[in-house]
């Protein structure tokens, strides 16, 4: 297990011992059970993907079915 120092504000802090407390967890066992829970929750979201670099791709093309067709069946 790898060891790390952080700093919380006294309000956070209390918190974080109110809600260990009451789940019978020590406040480092709390932590690293809120965060992985909220791990694996990002893991299951879908990725946003930015599309705008490819805005105004298909500008001034014609992209009309029938060019698309006559294309094709070249």
């Amino acid at each position: 297990m790898h060891r790390t120092q952080i700093y919380f504000e006294e309000e956070l802090f209390t918190e974080l011992k109110q809600q260990a407390n009451q789940l019978g967890l020590s406040i480092s066992a709390y932590i690293r059970e809120t965060l992985k829970k909220d791990l694996e929750k990002r893991k299951k979201e879908p990725k946003k993907v930015d599309f705008s670099e490819f805005a105004g791709m298909w500008q001034d093309r014609d992209i009309s079915i029938e060019t698309i067709r006559e294309k094709a069946w070249k």
